[in-house]
Formats: structure tokens, C-alpha cells, sequence
């Protein structure tokens, strides 16, 4: 576990500067994205996300990147008749300004900041985030922080994994890990022969164990 006033260790930081550079240096949204398989795939493995949208709401997306998979998550909502106002956080600014020239109608809702010890200035009903946006041994205390800072009473947290074909990786179980550790999993969903792409969801408060 980490404590209140601790910092991400260094060498994990400086892999997020160079993964912020590697996206800098492409044009391709999808590519900027981290995403390497092209549009089909992009749309395939991403749109499972909704599944844990219910309805209308503010979506907050930590590790935002470039705004991307905001903006084709709105888009997708919006087919299903839900409304979603996008908001995002980065470590990186330079990803944080694409962003928000992407969406400019909400370029004041993305923030620059490391998301391990960032407090927002408000709570959302859906906050999505990756697992690997902190070390492997952080991630049960990084997921009580969103919980706790970003999610609002009642509303939901999605954390996703993704997977790799070219090296025949599936995507991390959460959905089993997260219910190992004690937490109430709201719902789980997949999608791929990997699977390539595993989301789980909570909805807060999450933990009922004690301790």
C-alpha cells in the first residue's frame, strides 16, 4: 500500500514520459492512442467499455491521453441514446493540449496530473482507467484512491486491460483479481479470442470487507 504523500517511483514516471513521447510522435489519433491494430479492432476492442455505462453522466477518463477514446466513446454512447460529458486527466501535456484541442467545447475539463496522487475538484459518475497506470503492487490502493476521490456515491469505476496478439498475451482478469481482494464487482465484460480486451466495474462503495 502506498501512503497519502508518496510519489510514483521514478523509473515508473519516466516510462510514462517516454510513452507520452512515442505517442507525440505520430499524427494517427489511433496511434497516439497507444493503439497499434487500426480502426476495425479500435472500435471492437474499445466500445465495450459502455457496458458499464447505465445511462447519462459525466465520464471522467484517467489516463486520457490524446482524447481519443473520449470522443468515440461520446460518439458511441450517443447510438445508444446516452448522453456522456467528457472529462480527462494526463500526466502528459502535451497529450492534455490534443485533448483539448480535440474537444474544445470542453477544453476546461482535462487537467494535467499523475493520476496516483491527483485530487479533482469534483467526483463523477463514471471514471474509467487502465490498471497498468501504476505499478503492478499499487494497483489495489490506486483503485481505493479513485474510488474514494473520483467516483461519486452510487456511481461506477471501470478499470481495463488490454492484451497483445503479437505476443499472445490476453488481457488481465480484474474482474477475478479485484473480487479476490475483496472488492463487490458490479459486472465484468470481454471481448476477443485472447481475450484482448477485459473491463471490470464497481460501483461505489465497493469494498464491504473490513480492514
Amino acid at each position: 500500500m502506498g501512503s497519502e504523500d508518496d510519489r510514483l517511483p521514478e523509473e515508473f514516471l519516466q516510462q510514462l514520459r517516454e510513452v507520452e513521447q512515442a505517442y507525440l510522435s505520430t499524427d494517427d489519433p489511433i496511434l497516439q492512442s497507444g493503439f497499434l491494430a487500426g480502426p476495425d479492432r479500435w472500435c471492437r476492442e474499445r466500445r465495450i467499455i459502455l457496458e458499464a455505462v447505465a445511462g447519462d453522466g459525466d465520464f471522467l477518463d484517467v489516463g486520457c491521453a490524446n482524447g481519443y477514446l473520449l470522443e468515440c466513446l461520446l460518439e458511441w454512447a450517443k447510438e445508444r441514446g446516452i448522453a456522456l460529458t467528457p472529462f480527462g486527466v494526463d500526466q502528459g501535456a502535451g497529450l492534455i493540449e490534443l485533448a483539448r484541442q480535440r474537444l474544445p467545447d470542453y477544453a476546461d475539463h482535462f487537467w494535467v496530473a499523475n493520476a496516483w496522487d491527483w485530487r479533482p475538484p469534483r467526483r463523477f459518475r463514471y471514471v474509467y482507467t487502465l490498471h497498468d497506470c501504476v505499478p503492478e503492487r499499487l494497483l489495489e490502493e490506486y483503485v481505493e484512491r479513485l474510488l474514494t476521490r473520483c467516483v461519486e456515491p452510487g456511481g461506477t469505476l471501470a478499470i481495463g486491460a488490454y492484451g497483445s496478439y503479437s505476443q499472445d498475451l490476453p488481457a488481465r482478469d480484474l474482474a477475478r483479481e479485484l473480487a479476490g481482494a475483496g472488492y463487490d464487482v458490479a459486472g465484468s465484460a470481454s471481448c476477443g479470442e485472447l481475450p484482448a480486451t477485459r473491463i471490470a466495474w464497481l460501483s461505489a462503495p465497493a469494498r464491504p470487507r473490513s480492514g
